[in-house]
């Protein structure tokens, strides 16, 4: 990228994430929408009005073949994700799939061999990692605040999810792709160790036949254990995690729409020896700061030939586990993974 020339960004999925990443993009300035696509064509030709200069396409396929892009970025149901972004990926464009990036580990790793063979930029949508105090937990545990986890306590409750894609399990829907993904990527970021053993139990809903309510343990191979719950009988958005070590323990408490209390404690730390409170109040949309903050690390990472934050080896491992969830509901046995 030279001088002040923009990367045009092609948004597949002009629904609710494609309009919150086209609406991000507008505090970035080394991005801009110049093309949005949909099979809806009536969604695509919404969103591209509410970008200056931006295109609508009925399909992909269209996008890539007319319109001149550098980046996709795919905001579509789940069972569709990794299909579409492999389309853009052989069409040589760098790539931000929204989580949880595939359906399961085994079409993800279809993905990763064309990334290695394109050698694009993939960075996968885990936005989360972007709030300011899920980040800030990281580098508390970064600095030694806890010592050797030993244990991690976590869950994300939502509303029933009733129509829609969202509530359909051959689209991907349910909670556990939803946003048992981000929790199962917040654990493992934070952990920096492999899970080797999964072992779970899963409730269905009778009428979406989509998951309801899941609760599974993962084990680490350093030996440290995380047991966490993700349902969607909850009556608003919550999320909350317990880290515990041999020296302190890290609390995550929501105070507002991803905004979180931490509380601290260490024995390691001499500004951390009584429970502290830390919060720093967020201004403006949330949704955007996330977003912004993912979208600019992203253009980092193309220009500079950087890693990206949330690679697609961190999206498999996601997968990975959610299969073993899956898979150890069926069984009634833990799951070793690989």
């Amino acid at each position: 990228m030279e001088g002040s020339t923009k990367l045009r960004v092609g948004i597949v999925g002009c629904g609710y994430q494609g309009g919150r990443l086209a609406e991000a993009i507008k505090y970035v300035d080394r991005l801009e929408v110049t093309s949005c696509a949909d099979i809806n064509p009536q969604a695509a030709v919404d969103l591209a009005g509410q970008v200056d200069r931006a295109k609508a396409y009925s399909s992909i396929d269209d996008m890539l073949d007319r319109a001149e892009v550098d980046i996709v970025m795919v905001a579509t149901p789940h069972d569709v994700l990794a299909p579409l972004s492999l389309k853009a990926i052989q069409a040589g464009k760098h790539v931000l799939v929204e989580k949880p990036c595939g359906m399961n580990d085994t079409e993800l790793a279809q993905v990763e061999e064309a990334v290695a063979r394109a050698g694009v930029c993939y960075l996968a949508g885990y936005s989360f990692r972007y709030i300011p105090a899920w980040y800030q937990v990281h580098e508390l545990l970064q600095q030694g605040v806890v010592g050797e986890v030993q244990a991690v306590m976590g869950m994300f409750g939502y509303v029933p999810m009733n129509e829609g894609w969202l509530s359909r399990p051959e689209t991907g829907g349910g909670p556990l792709l939803y946003l048992g993904s981000h929790l199962v990527d917040q654990v493992l970021w934070y952990m920096q160790d492999d899970p080797v053993e999964v072992y779970a139990s899963v409730r269905y809903r009778h009428d979406t036949q989509a998951d309801e309510t899941s609760a599974f343990q993962i084990g680490f191979a350093r030996g440290a254990i995380a047991q966490l719950m993700v349902t969607q009988a909850a009556v608003s958005f919550s999320n909350r995690l317990e880290i515990i070590g041999r020296s302190g323990s890290i609390s995550l408490q929501p105070c507002g729409f991803i905004d979180y209390e931490i509380t601290v404690v260490s024995s390691a730390v001499d500004a951390y020896s009584q429970p502290t409170v830390l919060h720093t109040p967020m201004t403006g949309d949330p949704r955007n700061i996330k977003h912004t903050r993912q979208l600019n690390e992203f253009v980092d990472a193309i220009q500079f030939g950087k890693q990206p934050f949330a690679t697609i080896k961190d999206g498999r491992r996601v997968l990975k586990v959610l299969d073993a969830v899956f898979a150890s509901d069926r069984s009634g046995e833990p799951i070793h993974i690989q």
